[in-house]
């Protein structure tokens, strides 16, 4: 990978990691982040996903997970609620097998799933748990690739 495609990883990464927490502080909360759709959130929203979606599809093993985001963004849940909640529970169930296939990196499975324990409380906190798990496991294996990547170029 060139360092082009390294710092549009690290800004798709970033884009989705602040939409949650600037979510968090952008009035009132509302029950799912999808819910940001229709609010002056929406293009944020949808620049999200759709990068998310593109970053994911690029990475072999994320090609489900990246075609689910961007069907469940394309449906509206206020106007297609079946839809766009099937899409986004296949979304975060889809991501659980990638991450567990990655023997370095399984130690993000303890708060993705721990997530659920707070799934009938509140669906909003569950999605953020998720969202920013996913992140940080991105994150790492960019990271990881970047050292490998590195260590080639310097023999």
């Amino acid at each position: 990978m060139t360092n082009k495609d390294y710092l549009i990883r690290i800004f798709v990464i970033t884009l989705a990691l602040s939409f949650p927490i600037f979510c968090l502080f952008h009035g009132e909360l509302r029950g799912s982040l999808s819910k940001y759709f229709n609010s002056s959130l929406q293009p944020y929203y949808l620049l999200t996903n759709v990068l998310t979606a593109y970053l994911l599809y690029s990475l072999d093993e994320w090609k489900c997970p990246a075609i689910f985001l961007l069907v469940l963004t394309v449906f509206p849940v206020d106007s297609h609620k079946l839809i766009h909640n099937v899409f986004a529970y296949a979304f975060f169930i889809s991501c659980f097998k990638p991450m567990f296939n990655h023997n370095r990196l399984q130690p993000y499975i303890i708060p993705y799933l721990l997530s659920l324990v707070i799934l009938p409380k509140s669906f909003i906190f569950t999605e953020i748990v998720c969202i920013l798990t996913l992140c940080l496991f991105h994150s790492h294996l960019l990271y990881l690739k970047y050292k490998v990547d590195n260590t080639r170029k310097n023999k």
